[in-house]
């Protein structure tokens, strides 16, 4: 039986003697209904089927008592029911949000992963603020591919990071400012980039680990307008080969 149908003849019974609390228990069984009524098309009865039965039950007890004229019985059982209902399906809490991730930096090259443009670098390399591997300090003179004996050291620490890492390759990428000829420029990175492998091997590394390329003036890292930005991208960087 649909709940409203319940309350249909509940007006005729206050005619018939039950009146006083009788209109208010009256009251609140309709009130009850229309609240059931709206459960229903909301779907909560679905949702909370447990407690939408204990409201209905104590609605249909409410019923009863009206219909037996036991008016103050049916008011206070009205209000219980009128109550249930209304408490149907109460809202959840909001789920916790979800922590955030803690920021990490897999290679642990002191580059969190977000910006690490160069993942899987060894430990113990000197990287860029992008994660890359680079010769840090290392600057070659314009024109030139000589490395002056001042970045040895330089040069020794990269060493020690290959003989740590016994199955790694790299890739030694050479690098120039953007004064001069582009295919110019390429060739002389090229030649600055060898003249890297050829220190390492010299001092222990297989130079079947060691492959070279030239970038030119095509991947600067500082402006090439002024002579402190030329001497930051007159440079190398190396790249683990995967």
């Amino acid at each position: 039986m649909r709940v409203f149908g319940i309350v249909l003849t509940l007006g005729a019974l206050l005619i018939a003697g039950c009146a006083g609390p009788g209109m208010q228990a009256n009251n609140e069984i309709t009130a009850t209904r229309q609240v059931l009524n709206t459960a229903t098309a909301n779907k909560l009865n679905k949702q909370c089927p447990e407690e939408y039965k204990a409201a209905l039950k104590a609605h249909k007890e409410a019923v009863a008592l009206y219909r037996k004229c036991r008016c103050q019985e049916a008011l206070d059982m009205a209000r219980d029911a009128l109550a249930k209902a209304k408490a149907l399906c109460p809202s959840m809490p909001a789920p916790a949000p979800m922590p955030c991730p803690e920021p990490r930096d897999s290679d642990g090259d002191g580059i969190l992963d977000s910006v690490d443009q160069c993942p899987n670098t060894p430990r113990g390399a000197e990287v860029n603020s992008v994660g890359c591997w680079i010769v840090k300090g290392l600057r070659f003179d314009f024109d030139s591919a000589v490395i002056k004996p001042e970045y040895y050291a330089l040069l020794d620490n990269v060493a020690q990071v290959l003989k740590n890492n016994p199955s790694l390759s790299v890739e030694i990428q050479g690098h120039t400012d953007s004064i001069g000829p582009e295919d110019y420029n390429k060739q002389l990175s090229l030649r600055r980039a060898q003249a890297v492998a050829d220190y390492l091997a010299s001092h222990g590394i297989d130079a079947s680990r060691l492959r070279v390329s030239g970038v030119g003036e095509a991947d600067p890292v500082a402006s090439n307008d002024t002579e402190e930005g030329r001497a930051r991208n007159r440079r190398v960087q190396i790249m683990p080969i995967i």
